[in-house]
């Protein structure tokens, strides 16, 4: 009889240590990052950025990019975000495995009024070489905006000040071009407050969502 318990007990101490095994080796969890159990492959799409030049899949190799979707006449999400990745991506930087580096890339769904010429003057505004911005049409802004895991709606209006519904959160695609992670705004019990990731946020998250993510 005491063997049998014996064998129990030394049963039940190994599920105990492979519970805290698992426990240890699986990825920190965050109360506004989505971290994808598996990176998601991004199919194909052609963009344009702000100095004309077509960008493809490809431009995302060999690189950690942060993606933000929004527009040039956005009056609150898109300057504030796109202000908090330039003033953070020193910080960023220093937390990317060594030789590695970091794209901010700002996706414009509103090619009527964002043409070249605007991204160009609003990109340089943030006077971050890092930061790239884009766009396209509807048809292929659309899908890709979708393969990222965010949206975007432009109202039917024809009032020429409309304005655009877009998400707020950041998306982090690993150096193989594939979605690994979203950053997403911490809701906030002030009044009127703009959802936005804000710049304690992202640093206290990124480096914690880079062990998680990086085999």
């Amino acid at each position: 009889m005491q063997k049998v318990w014996a064998v129990l007990l030394l049963v039940a101490a190994l599920a105990a240590g492979v519970l805290v095994y698992r426990q240890l080796q699986a990825p920190a969890e965050f109360s506004n990052v989505l971290i994808y159990p598996a990176p998601r492959e991004m199919k194909s799409f052609q963009l344009t950025n702000h100095t004309g030049q077509p960008v493809s899949r490809e431009q995302l190799n060999g690189h950690w990019t942060l993606a933000f979707v929004g527009y040039t006449f956005c009056p609150d999400i898109c300057p504030m975000t796109m202000a908090m990745l330039s003033g953070s991506y020193a910080g960023l930087s220093e937390a990317l495995p060594a030789g590695q580096k970091l794209q901010l890339w700002f996706v414009s769904v509103d090619p009527k009024r964002d043409t070249v010429a605007q991204l160009g003057n609003y990109v340089g505004y943030f006077e971050q070489p890092a930061i790239v911005g884009l766009t396209a049409n509807h048809d292929q802004l659309f899908p890709f905006v979708r393969e990222l895991g965010l949206m975007y709606a432009i109202s039917t209006t024809t009032d020429e000040d409309y304005r655009v519904d877009h998400s707020a959160s950041i998306v982090l695609l690993n150096p193989k071009g594939q979605l690994v992670a979203m950053f997403k705004p911490e809701m906030s019990l002030e009044q009127n407050a703009v959802p936005v990731v804000t710049k304690a946020q992202l640093l206290r998250d990124f480096p914690q969502v880079l062990k998680a993510v990086t085999p």
